[in-house]
């Protein structure tokens, strides 16, 4: 068997065995426009992941990023739309 990975020669393997849970704390600032619906955000967030590979728990540091803009709908809803990118 030719044991070199190509676009025409690979394979997928699939492992259950793998788990992330993270515990963040975040800090978020919103830029306030009285006179426009749409705010846009940001927010930064420092904690924990908790990596679980076939029942070995590994505990790393971790970071997010988050970055959107919030458009309310009345004074009590607003609607979010962002994204986040979350590193370990």
């Amino acid at each position: 068997r030719d044991t070199t990975l190509t676009p025409d020669n690979f394979f997928v393997m699939k492992i259950d065995g793998v788990k992330d849970i993270s515990v963040m704390l975040n800090a978020c600032y919103d830029v306030m426009h009285t006179d426009l619906p749409v705010s846009p955000y940001m927010c930064a967030g420092l904690g924990a992941s908790f990596i679980d590979i076939a029942n070995h728990v590994t505990s790393k540091l971790a970071y997010r990023g988050k970055v959107g803009v919030s458009y309310k709908l009345t004074p009590e809803i607003s609607l979010i739309a962002g994204g986040f990118y979350h590193g370990i």
